[in-house]
């Protein structure tokens, strides 16, 4: 197959650049667009090559500006159609950069765009909205597939719902499907966690008790590690992780057995937060690498941001397999 040139839009750590290389198809990224400066020091980390474009919004002559490309990828900012967000939709003017997705791509005519977003884009109060993507994207040449994913059909255990928009410059063969093969998986959440925590992330037994007076609920006396839903005040017994958002959203937290009679309930590390990310991070392998002047929180931002690598290789494999 010819090597795919690519186009990182909104890249934040490179999760198109990850699915890729987890796909096994021969690509080349050319470039990339973003604007936070801890996305890009973690893409820089990792994909020290790749140059970035800058804004999106300032690349006002894509043809002059950008190198050409095969397929543009994209999370284009979710807020404005997030349960977690004020749901403005195309009242947010991030709502808008749909508009740039559109422009660069009529310029540029890549073959293939990807991209991704939260389910309730599909929701009736951005159908309008919606609609608009649709209609904007067939009025440039493309012929369009969508479809909500979820993390946990595909090997890892996260509940991340997630809408998938793919679209072909032409016409898409008549049997096309873009929803992949489901991926039968015994792996739990407990597959996912650190063997040997860092103390710090533990929080105390005055603290447990606090969480105990608020919600009102038992001890936290379970036979596995499992994840505690702070939002529902509820311990989930499926073995899921619940979606992994920002850490300033502070909704997931594990508990594990007791010891000794204690309760061990604490924060997810760095490396369980990319884990369930869809990334390999073990003894013998990390995929991803963090840059030494990210804290925590900067960090956690960005996975709770990104898309599930394992997801996007799957994916993409099975979009190419059928072209």
């Amino acid at each position: 197959m010819k090597k795919i040139r690519v186009f990182e839009g909104f890249a934040g750590y490179g999760g198109a650049s990850f699915g890729l290389k987890r796909s096994g198809l021969p690509y080349e990224v050319v470039g990339y667009s973003e604007i936070d400066p801890d996305a890009i020091e973690l893409y820089e980390y990792n994909f020290p090559e790749v140059k970035n474009y800058g804004d999106i919004t300032q690349i006002t002559n894509p043809k002059e500006q950008l190198p050409k490309f095969d397929l543009f990828t994209g999370g284009f900012p979710c807020q404005p159609f997030s349960t977690v967000g004020k749901g403005l939709g195309e009242l947010d003017i991030r709502g808008t950069l749909f508009g740039d997705i559109i422009r660069v791509c009529e310029a540029i005519e890549p073959k293939y765009i990807l991209l991704e977003n939260v389910r309730g884009l599909l929701g009736k109060k951005h159908k309008a909205t919606f609609q608009k993507i649709l209609s904007e994207l067939k009025r440039i040449g493309y012929d369009v597939r969508y479809a909500i994913l979820n993390s946990k059909d595909y090997g890892v255990p996260q509940t991340r719902d997630r809408l998938w928009i793919f679209a072909f410059r032409g016409v898409l063969p008549e049997n096309f499907d873009i929803v992949p093969p489901i991926v039968e998986s015994n792996l739990r959440l407990k597959d996912f966690l650190d063997k040997h925590p860092d103390p710090e992330l533990y929080r105390s037994e005055a603290q447990i008790r606090r969480i105990h007076e608020i919600h009102n609920n038992d001890t936290f006396d379970v036979e596995e590690p499992l994840c505690y839903d702070i939002y529902n005040r509820k311990i989930r017994y499926d073995g899921l992780c619940m979606t992994v958002t920002p850490p300033e959203h502070n909704v997931i937290r594990i508990i594990e057995p007791m010891v000794d009679g204690k309760e061990r309930f604490r924060k997810l590390s760095l490396d369980e937060h990319f884990r369930f990310m869809g990334f390999v991070i073990n003894e013998k392998e990390r995929e991803i690498k963090f840059p030494p002047t990210q804290n925590y929180t900067k960090l956690g931002r960005r996975a709770g941001n990104g898309w599930d690598v394992n997801l996007v290789g799957i994916l993409i494999k099975h979009i190419f397999s059928q072209l």
